[in-house]
């Protein structure tokens, strides 16, 4: 979680805040003095988004073994081998946090979330840089941080469910 918490939401905040302006927000109005600062649709995108990676997460937990007939981990002894189970579901929910920075990009209702992408090499970076260190983690840390070496077919699922992050937003 310490993974999470403040690497990846630190390395998020500064791939956003990175991003050079565009038109259409160098165009649109001031918010006035008594405005919320989060809006409607903003409100309407992180309860959605909660709502879709909790749905996710709590399917994961209680009946991702069966899914991935795999051992469920939750009866494992203290200093037992980490478990596939947790590792999918940290890293689904890894991932899905990752692409949610991606739809964080447009935040008034805007449609397409890859309109200049590109135009901002940091944020590609960052993002790039992220899933890369993520990969590392599951794949090879499985001291410091607990995880599981993931086959392949558990990693397509793990993208596959982050790709809901991207359709939902």
């Amino acid at each position: 979680m310490l993974w999470v918490n403040h690497i990846m939401d630190t390395l998020a905040s500064l791939a956003l805040a990175t991003e050079p302006p565009t038109l259409s927000l160098l165009l649109r109005k001031p918010y006035g003095r008594n405005k919320p600062l989060i809006s409607c649709t903003m409100m309407k995108n992180i309860l959605g988004h909660a709502f879709y990676q909790l749905v996710v997460v709590f399917t994961l937990l209680f009946a991702g073994e069966k899914f991935f007939d795999i051992d469920s981990g939750r009866n494992a002894p203290l200093h037992a081998p980490s478990s596939e189970h947790y590792t999918i579901m940290l890293n689904t929910f890894v991932l899905m946090q990752l692409f949610n920075e991606i739809n964080t990009r447009k935040i008034h209702g805007e449609r397409n979330v890859f309109e200049g992408i590109f135009n901002s090499a940091m944020f590609c970076t960052i993002v790039l840089g992220t899933f890369v260190v993520q990969i590392i983690i599951v794949q090879f840390s499985e001291q410091p941080f607990s995880c599981s070496g993931l086959s392949i077919e558990q990693w397509l699922w793990s993208i596959f469910l982050r790709m809901g992050t991207l359709l939902w937003g």
